[in-house]
């Protein structure tokens, strides 16, 4: 053979070698291309289906949590997370259903794609053993769609993506993997694998910076709501009382979930006078102080969150009652415990409520409602801490509908006042009244302060209500000067209205409007061992009294700073509490004090003013001790206003009897 077609042939097998070389490694390279890349769509869909259900959860606890501005609060999240410069979805569709609340949101996604997979959606939610929670995968006019549904607490939130991220990543793989397809079969491989484990870690790092920005609280780096929800979900079984007839542990529960538990449900007592009188930063700083010490007051085993503003929960697992009792103690004596604050030592205090899994509630929501009820009867009874019993359930459901109806109160001036007469004890003429707030509930009917009054503090509309007990107290003034009359008109403030910078101007400016004297006016300032700022308040006190409003102390002998106010406050009457009053006739130590308090009166050139006198002998007794004025069932009870105007008219000295 010619050494030229040996040549010749040699080069074609070689060609040919190579050519088969090529092909296997392609064909092998291939198949490894075919597998990473299913295998590193399923991994992108699960880890963005993940993510989207993260940020969906994140959105509806905003929701929650939000205000009258949730549309505006939830559009900028969705923004910062989706539409920003850095990271922007290209389809994208959100919507929202909640009480009084219908919204959504569409970015570049065409009616029929967001009607067929709004369809697919319903089906499938109808189809799921978790309607509350649904998500899926669709492909609609060549596009593929994350959704997820979540619904719960009184809100639905649907929201739709494009799997933009995933195609991107399935794309940047497919074309690094083609390369080395045409390169060894060694390095092809190779090269695969390291970019599968690098787009893995991209991802898991991503989805772990976004459970970790959903999931823990920014300023104290404790845990979340959501955090709280997604614990408590795994921790306990969705059908309880399917398994407690079987004796059966369900199969997706791990063997490590406690079989008992306690939910504490904390609530700082003086967080807002804090934040209002030092500022947020001081409010922040306590909140980091309290949250290391709840921390360090627990063992490994037991993980203390907070939930939004000053509420913290603690589930301790493993944890029987008894033993509960022991750490709410502890709690709460660790909440006690003084906080230096601009050089203050400032006493937070808390009230704590303990729900027991599984006697007091078998689910993750329950508990968490039997932990707040039994929270806000301690707050309520000043107790600290309490139990949950079932017999505050009712109380508790009372209390959360109250608080939604709060808007509608100031709103609609539901909130109106009775009045009860001051008298002058030796001749029973009426020397004023005081105004007592009472809820015309649409419902409920009328209801007492203590029924209200703690949930406008609690909710943050103490000043607001303040400046609505002056001007309803003002109007009723004006109205009885078309009258005749010119009876003054007390009405209680607690020091939390004074840190009101604005609230003389306004007093001052509706007197004015309405032509009332000062005089008119009176403030009964409730006594409150919560006033850390006294110098405040008495500065605040000052300048209402050289404005010529006559000052008061309400319930004198209640609070813990009795003698603190009088040295401080430097006011006009000081009213004697109601229970010194009781059975004064026949308790020599109650007669003692209410002495000693008409002599302290008198030595700060205040007058004292008795409380609750529902007997003849009450009064007698007190004439005899030096009280010359009083109030109470025995000479008139609170009465609507048109009903005490007609006994002003009529000029009548009191008991009526």
């Amino acid at each position: 053979m010619p050494p030229l077609l040996e040549l010749q042939r040699d080069k074609l097998f070689r060609l040919r070698l190579i050519l088969v070389c090529l092909c296997v490694a392609l064909f092998v390279s291939s198949i490894y291309v075919v597998v990473s890349y299913r295998l590193s769509s399923d991994l992108g869909i699960e880890a963005e289906t993940v993510s989207l259900h993260r940020q969906t959860m994140l959105f509806h606890a905003e929701l929650v949590e939000a205000d009258n501005e949730a549309t505006q609060r939830l559009k900028h999240l969705i923004e910062l997370t989706y539409l920003n410069d850095h990271v922007r979805t290209e389809l994208l569709y959100v919507e929202v259903h909640g009480d009084e609340l219908d919204w959504s949101l569409n970015h570049n996604m065409t009616f029929s794609q967001i009607t067929t997979l709004k369809e697919k959606i319903v089906s499938k939610t109808q189809q799921s053993k978790r309607p509350s929670m649904v998500n899926g995968l669709e492909k609609v006019d060549g596009e593929r769609f994350l959704w997820q549904m979540v619904e719960g607490q009184g809100y639905s939130i649907i929201m739709i993506k494009a799997a933009s991220s995933v195609d991107a990543a399935l794309s940047l793989i497919a074309k690094r993997l083609s390369i080395t397809s045409f390169i060894v079969f060694w390095l092809a491989l190779w090269l695969a694998i390291t970019l599968s484990s690098w787009m893995s870690k991209r991802v898991q790092s991503k989805n772990d910076a976004l459970a970790k920005l959903a999931t823990y609280d920014s300023l104290t780096g404790l845990p979340n709501r959501l955090y709280l929800i997604n614990m408590m979900q795994n921790i306990m079984p969705e059908t309880p009382a399917e398994y407690e007839k079987t004796n059966e542990t369900p199969l997706e529960t791990p063997l490590e979930t406690p079989t008992r538990g306690c939910l504490f449900a904390i609530d700082l007592d003086k967080f807002k006078e804090v934040n209002d009188t030092f500022g947020h930063s001081s409010g922040d700083l306590l909140l980091r102080e309290v949250s290391r010490k709840l921390a360090l007051a627990l063992n490994p085993t037991q993980t203390v969150m907070r939930i939004g503003g000053d509420e913290f929960i603690i589930w301790a697992p493993d944890l029987e009652i008894e033993e509960a009792h022991k750490l709410a103690q502890k709690l709460i004596d660790v909440c006690n415990e003084p906080i230096m604050i601009h050089k203050l030592s400032v006493n937070t205090g808390a009230s704590i409520g303990l729900a027991h899994y599984p006697s007091h509630a078998k689910d993750a929501e329950s508990l968490m409602v039997c932990a707040d009820i039994a929270m806000y009867e301690a707050k309520q009874k000043r107790s600290g801490w309490s139990i949950f019993s079932e017999r505050n359930t009712q109380l508790g459901h009372q209390r959360l509908r109250l608080r939604a109806d709060l808007e509608s109160a100031l709103s609609e001036w539901q909130i109106k006042f009775h009045y009860q007469p001051k008298v002058e004890l030796n001749s029973g003429n009426v020397i004023g009244v005081e105004a007592l707030a009472r809820w015309y509930h649409p419902t409920d009917g009328i209801l007492a302060p203590v029924h209200f009054i703690d949930l406008i503090e609690q909710s943050g509309r103490v000043q607001e209500f303040g400046r609505y007990v002056i001007q309803s107290a003002i109007q009723q003034l004006a109205l009885w000067k078309t009258q005749g009359l010119s009876t003054p008109i007390a009405i209680n403030l607690s020091p939390y209205n004074l840190l009101d910078p604005d609230l003389l101007d306004f007093t001052l400016a509706l007197l004015k409007q309405h032509s009332i004297g000062t005089k008119q006016l009176e403030i009964e300032l409730i006594e409150s061992s919560t006033s850390i700022n006294i110098d405040y308040i008495a500065s605040r006190l000052d300048d209402f009294k050289r404005a010529g409003i006559a000052l008061a102390i309400d319930d004198f002998g209640t609070g813990m700073s009795s003698l603190s106010y009088i040295s401080n406050l430097n006011v006009n009457d000081i009213k004697i509490d109601r229970s010194f009053i009781s059975d004064i006739e026949k308790d020599l130590k109650k007669q003692a004090i209410v002495s000693a308090a008409i002599t302290l009166a008198t030595s700060f050139d205040c007058n004292a003013i008795a409380e609750g006198i529902e007997t003849k002998a009450q009064a007698d007794i007190l004439i005899k001790m030096g009280c010359l004025y009083g109030q109470g069932y025995y000479f008139a009870k609170p009465m609507r206003a048109d009903e005490v105007e007609a006994l002003l008219l009529s000029n009548t000295s009191l008991p009526l009897a």
